[in-house]
């Protein structure tokens, strides 16, 4: 699961009430990808990355980031970074190639694990946790 998946991961269940975000990361395991091993192409980095700043809820990447071992990050996010193209690669590296492999995401609202393996989220909920069950 990448950085940029868990930004915008929630958990949907009845017993959050809309407020199953953000998830807490627990990681066993870390895979960080090398860019020269996964192609690296600078302008198409730096143009989605421009494209999802808007969108991303940097608290919470700082956040996440820190729950995987990655304390690096500015904890603001200012106008001159977004426009300083090796911090603009440096993010897409963070959002794009780091993955937790296995582990847990815990609601703080509820408590709730979810667990984390081979990089896929498992969100299973029963019928009676789910929003909006027809009875």
């Amino acid at each position: 699961m990448r950085l940029l998946t868990h930004n915008t991961l929630r958990n949907n269940s009845n017993d959050a009430k809309g407020k199953g975000y953000p998830l807490h990361i627990t990681a066993l395991e870390i895979r960080v990808d090398d860019s020269s091993e996964v192609g690296s192409d600078p302008n198409r980095e730096e143009t989605f990355i421009k494209g999802i700043l808007g969108v991303l809820d940097w608290a919470v990447l700082i956040q996440a980031a820190s729950q995987m071992g990655l304390t690096n990050l500015p904890s603001v996010l200012t106008e001159d970074l977004a426009e300083n193209s090796v911090f603009l690669r440096a993010l897409y590296h963070v959002l794009m190639n780091v993955h937790l492999v296995r582990g847990i995401l815990k609601c703080s609202n509820t408590g709730r694990e979810f667990p984390v393996t081979d990089g896929i989220v498992n969100f299973m909920l029963e019928e009676d946790e789910c929003e909006h069950v027809r009875l």
